[in-house]
């Protein structure tokens, strides 16, 4: 019995002095990007929300979860959140497992205790764990809390916020110079409208944390065109055709993105429109488990500024 009691008090005293868990957080930060504007961020953040590891998350996302990581104090180092000594403890700085073959209930382990369960603590060693030694047994009414939840729709917002989206290029036909400098384009001529092709088209990026990752993918969906004289937005899906002089001079553009001016721009202020083109964006997301999803859709604009002038009255210089 006296050494039964040297064992209970040699785990108290080591329970007493586990450091207490301590969390930090990072911003998410671009890390690599590749040629095909492929972004990886890793996203951190101690703590934990007091579920068990198997827990899964019902709440669909979209709130402010934190990305988890487990860290060893006593190491200063960032552990896996999950080793074959069980789920990581923050608070217990060890792994914490269910204890294989528990005694009978009236064993001095259980304390006189009829409720909880034993769970065997392992230390992270040498970059492992060794399931069963170096460690110490313990009781708990409740599983002791492993690491907080990631919310991959959290890390897909985090990889977003990575992208960088370019605006549409402000390609035009009819395109020249009137002799007074101002850019111009023909009444009743199908002004078509382009970006160039590099800026259309999909890009991703990925964030990933305690063992989650979570891609993003952004695609161009339509090309826009605000013609600033006061009509609706015109659209049409891809970059549009950058006119050539083989389709002709008052020919509509093949892709569809074209607009008519109906009068001249002599009556605004400054005998200008300011015309705007815009790139539309949809976003979608999946993650490593498995769960997807989209967010709000994005648009891309840039102006160009010129004149709507009659064919008879062009002149150039």
């Amino acid at each position: 019995m006296s050494r039964l009691r040297l064992i209970l008090a040699s785990t108290l005293a080591l329970i007493a002095v586990l450091p207490a868990s301590v969390g930090s957080a990072a911003p998410a930060e671009c890390q690599q990007y590749t040629a095909h504007g492929f972004c990886v961020v890793t996203a951190e953040t101690g703590g934990s929300n007091g579920q068990s590891p198997s827990s899964p998350r019902s709440d669909g996302g979209g709130g402010t979860t934190p990305a988890a990581a487990c860290t060893d104090t006593r190491l200063g180092a960032t552990v896996p959140c999950s080793d074959a000594g069980g789920w990581w403890s923050q608070t217990k700085q060890c792994y914490v497992r269910p204890l294989d073959n528990p005694p009978p209930s009236d064993s001095p382990m259980w304390g006189g205790r009829t409720d909880g369960a034993l769970y065997f603590c392992t230390p992270f060693t040498n970059g492992l764990s060794f399931p069963g030694t170096n460690g110490y047994t313990f009781w708990s009414a409740t599983p002791p809390a492993g690491p907080a939840a990631v919310d991959p729709a959290v890390l897909a917002r985090q990889a977003l916020d990575t992208v960088v989206l370019p605006s549409p290029t402000a390609g035009r036909y009819p395109a020249g110079t009137l002799s007074d400098g101002r850019a111009y384009t023909v009444v009743n001529a199908h002004t078509w409208f382009w970006t160039d092709a590099d800026s259309y088209r999909p890009t991703s990026a990925r964030a990933d944390a305690g063992g989650v990752w979570a891609e993003v993918t952004v695609t161009p969906t339509a090309l826009t065109f605000t013609p600033g004289d006061g009509s609706a937005t015109v659209s049409c899906t891809g970059p549009g055709t950058a006119w050539q002089p083989s389709a002709g001079v008052w020919s509509p553009s093949p892709s569809g993105c074209d607009y008519r001016y109906d009068s001249s721009s002599l009556q605004q202020p400054d005998g200008k429109v300011s015309a705007v083109y815009g790139i539309r964006w949809s976003v979608s997301w999946r993650s490593s488990t498995g769960v997807t999803g989209t967010l709000p859709p994005l648009t891309t604009t840039s102006t160009a500024a010129f004149a709507v002038v009659e064919a008879q009255t062009v002149v150039t210089r």
